[in-house]
């Protein structure tokens, strides 16, 4: 699969487009398939070298819209519809998004757009 990674601090030139394996879905974790995703600020910090905890090589991508490919929990997050993943606190984030660090948000959105929260 590819991923956007980070090798060193450094601008934008630093971002690299890279092969890389493709996570195995564990218990209570899924595989998400990325359809688009964008760098937002604590990742332009992370690309920098300004966040202290960062270890580079790093993977970019925390918020996302994608396909739930594999889960071990379908009645939650069911395979298949494409979500909006708005994440909170991020390990790791890349085209396939996996860590139990990773903690977020999904929202399901219907044809039309709005989010099926009730």
């Amino acid at each position: 699969m590819k991923a956007v990674v980070v090798s060193k601090a450094g601008g934008p030139e630093v971002l690299e487009v890279r092969e890389v394996a493709k996570p195995q879905v564990k218990t209570g974790w899924s595989l998400v398939k990325i359809k688009g995703f964008g760098i937002n600020h604590s990742e332009i910090f992370t690309r920098q070298g300004l966040s202290p905890s960062v270890v580079f090589p790093r993977i970019l991508g925390i918020e996302l819209v994608g396909v739930i490919e594999k889960t071990t929990e379908p009645d939650r997050l069911p395979v298949g519809p494409e979500k909006i993943f708005s994440l909170d606190t991020i390990q790791e984030a890349h085209r396939y998004l996996e860590g139990p660090e990773a903690f977020g948000k999904v929202i399901v959105l219907n044809r039309e757009g709005n989010d099926d929260r009730s």
